[in-house]
């Protein structure tokens, strides 16, 4: 091949790498800039996500209030004017009680001390409410069918 041709491969060879050369660096920057609003999306969602966990949260402890102001207000064993949440209060008092006096109960020894104490209560019920006591972090769950007393209610005078 002569010079002259080989000069010119040249020059649009060159003129290729200059051209892929920055068409590459556009993918590049492209994708800096993806990654960056990806990392922001995923900062603002991170932020949203525990707002939204707070906002869960206060909720919880709202109702709970609220339940533990039914329970004082409303006798043992009554549903009262309040339904089934005072029920349902009345038997998370039967649960503590029991939790009170000792340190761990099977599902069927609450179920029993429910069934004394509250006859006119459905003891299909209890477990539901101890699944629902577990879950507001009153009741802690050691092991499969066994409860203990756990947050607010471990602490005398509380709820």
């Amino acid at each position: 091949m002569q010079l002259p041709a080989l000069r010119r491969m040249l020059l649009q060879a060159s003129a290729l790498a200059t051209s892929k050369t920055a068409s590459f660096d556009v993918a590049r920057r492209r994708r800096h800039a993806l990654e960056s609003e990806l990392a922001a999306a995923q900062a603002e969602e991170d932020v949203r996500a525990g707002s939204a966990r707070s906002a869960k949260e206060l909720v919880a402890a709202l109702r709970e209030q609220i339940e533990r102001q039914q329970t004082d207000a409303a006798p043992a064993g009554s549903s009262g004017a309040g339904g089934p949440v005072s029920a349902r209060a009345a038997v998370g008092q039967a649960v503590r009680e029991v939790l009170r006096t000792q340190e761990e109960a099977a599902t069927k020894e609450i179920v029993e001390h429910v069934r004394q104490e509250m006859p006119d209560v459905n003891v299909k019920n209890v477990s539901p409410e101890l699944t629902r006591l577990v879950q507001q972090g009153l009741l802690v769950r050691p092991r499969v069918g066994v409860y203990r007393l756990g947050g607010d209610w471990t602490i005398p005078g509380r709820g």
